[in-house]
């Protein structure tokens, strides 16, 4: 027996309204994370290994490695002790990152994995976490675009449908999360560069090149969560016309003979 056009409607209607996330997705967005926590670890370690003193010395004394601080230029052994800090946080702050980063992945699988038994037990579960982090994940996939936080941001707003309240602060979230992970290794830089420049008795160069670096990246991170609501509104509105349509359609269908 057939379908009526009603019935038809209302399973396009449950589909796009529902909020489940297939168990698949869960473990691919894992999987995406987890790689990018993997490589992080790998290039920190590679620094720590490939790159010591002795490497930064020979660098310096042929000029591969020049190290400048405003507009003056250090000499090789100011520039020695500069580069080694730097090298050494930057190795040290990607390992960190990375291995937080994998600890994310393993929490997101554990928490989506209780939502599902919650829900199977017939629990009200959302998906606003999984929207957040398919967001985040176009958000890197696309980050050679200017606008890719918007991009990441109106596709997670766009998951949590036009009804729901929560669309701005989803797309904010899909552009901010990606954008910590480098504020954190950029902290490690800068702490690196401070560290080396007080060494040598820069504070005041220190405490200048520091403040302008950390203000720098903070101006990027609230750029990036400011895209990704403003993607996270438009996405929302987007999913809010799809759904007066399915509607539309549906109150054709119920009033045809």
């Amino acid at each position: 027996m057939g379908s009526t056009p009603t019935e038809g409607v209302d399973r396009e209607r449950h589909s796009a309204a529902d909020g489940t996330v297939p168990a698949v997705v869960d473990w691919l967005l894992a999987a995406v994370v987890a790689l990018v926590g993997l490589l992080s670890i790998a290039a920190g370690s590679a620094l720590a290994v490939l790159v010591d003193r002795a490497a930064l010395a020979a660098g310096i004394e042929d000029e591969t490695v020049t190290v400048t601080v405003g507009t003056t230029e250090l000499t090789d052994a100011e520039a020695l002790e500069v580069a080694d800090a730097v090298v050494s946080w930057t190795g040290t702050g990607l390992v960190v990152v990375g291995v937080g980063t994998v600890l994310v992945a393993v929490g997101y699988l554990v928490a989506r994995r209780r939502a599902r038994r919650r829900r199977e037990a017939g629990e009200s579960v959302d998906s606003y976490g999984a929207y957040v982090l398919v967001g985040a994940v176009v958000t890197v996939a696309l980050s050679f675009l200017p606008f890719s936080p918007a991009l990441g941001g109106a596709l997670a707003g766009y998951l949590e449908r036009g009804e729901s309240d929560r669309t701005v602060s989803v797309g904010a979230l899909a552009g901010l999360v990606p954008a910590l992970p480098a504020l954190a290794i950029l902290a490690f830089v800068l702490g690196g560069l401070v560290a080396g420049l007080v060494r040598i008795g820069q504070v005041g160069e220190a405490v200048v090149v520091g403040a302008m670096l950390l203000l720098s990246g903070l101006l990027v991170v609230t750029l990036a969560g400011a895209l990704g609501a403003v993607g996270g509104y438009v996405g929302g509105r987007f999913a809010q016309r799809r759904d007066r349509r399915i509607d539309a359609r549906r109150s054709a269908s119920d009033g045809d003979p």
